[in-house]
């Protein structure tokens, strides 16, 4: 993999001095992926290769970085507020290198409608391929990296996590370090979805979200409990969608914007994903998706998270 990365250098050695220095070294880095409805993932095919490409951020350039590899929503990289690019500032200020993946414009994904071409879940191939990219980068700790997701890129971040998927897409000798859904879903139950890879998984989460609410990733992470995984939800109160979004500083209706809100959906046999209620085959059409959310950034939460993160990703690098 690391031969078909085309690693563009936008900056070496940058200035590292003063209180406001983040990185040292930064690097645009493509690499293949797929396009794969999620049937299509569930059962293991390999889909369509499409290139994507990645922001690589390092606090240091003469040793092995930690990274964390960003996933973010379904407004792309720099929509819904910003929270990609500040928590890799973040994690650049606290010593970890941060790599955020651009999953939709190498798939010719531009706005936030077109996002639904794109299911959450089957993103995860990304994760892996960015996973095995950096394991082969000389400056990267192939045992130290973790993945981050937001909303839409809590699926890559959050269902790479499971032993099942890795068996169909991923590497055996290769695994993130652990894996963090901010704000990302939860309503759909996967087969064999509670055995993970015996890695520490943190899910971050408003609890007035009303783009996807807190309720089904209480439900996972006590399932996962109960199952003896390493799994934990941190709630934030009166916190929104994108809480740690910087630039939505005030409260911003989407009347249009769609959330399967009152969604539940489920695994059959063959790989189908189907409504739990109707058994009707997965579709954005389906009545149980409405309109209208809310996106608010909350300056409390967002500063909790940070430290929580900082705090959990600091005891799983230690160990390593």
């Amino acid at each position: 993999m690391w031969k078909i990365a085309i690693r563009l250098l936008i900056g070496m050695l940058l200035s590292a001095t003063g209180a406001n220095a983040q990185f040292t070294r930064q690097e645009v880095l493509a690499f293949e992926s797929a396009m794969m409805p999620i049937d299509d993932f569930l059962t293991g095919k390999k889909g369509t290769p499409v290139t994507l490409s990645g922001y690589l951020r390092l606090p240091k350039s003469n040793e092995k970085n930690s990274v964390v590899v960003l996933f973010h929503g379904a407004g792309g990289l720099g929509g819904a507020g910003g929270p990609v690019h500040d928590w890799s500032r973040v994690l650049n200020e606290a010593g970890i290198g941060t790599f955020a993946v651009d999953s939709f414009s190498g798939r010719g994904i531009a706005t936030l409608a077109d996002a639904g071409r794109v299911h959450p879940v089957s993103r995860v191939v990304d994760a892996y391929r960015a996973l095995e990219l950096l394991s082969k980068h000389p400056l990267v700790d192939a045992n130290k990296i973790a993945v981050m997701g937001f909303s839409h890129g809590g699926g890559p971040a959050l269902y790479s996590s499971l032993v099942r998927f890795e068996k169909l897409h991923g590497k055996p000798d290769v695994r993130f370090a652990a894996h963090i859904s901010v704000y990302g879903g939860c309503g759909a139950t996967y087969r064999e979805d509670e055995v993970l890879a015996q890695r520490p998984v943190l899910l971050l989460h408003g609890t007035a979200d009303d783009w996807v609410p807190i309720g089904p990733c209480r439900e996972y992470a006590a399932r996962l409990n109960k199952a003896g995984m390493n799994a934990r939800l941190i709630e934030y109160p009166d916190a929104y969608h994108v809480f740690d979004g910087p630039a939505l500083r005030e409260p911003v209706k989407l009347p249009q914007a769609l959330t399967g809100r009152n969604c539940r959906f489920v695994e059959v046999e063959g790989g189908a994903l189907v409504n739990a209620t109707t058994k009707q085959p997965f579709s954005l059409s389906d009545p149980c998706f409405e309109k209208g959310v809310t996106v608010q950034y909350n300056e409390a939460a967002a500063r909790k998270a940070h430290e929580d993160v900082k705090a959990f990703l600091k005891g799983i690098f230690e160990q390593k």
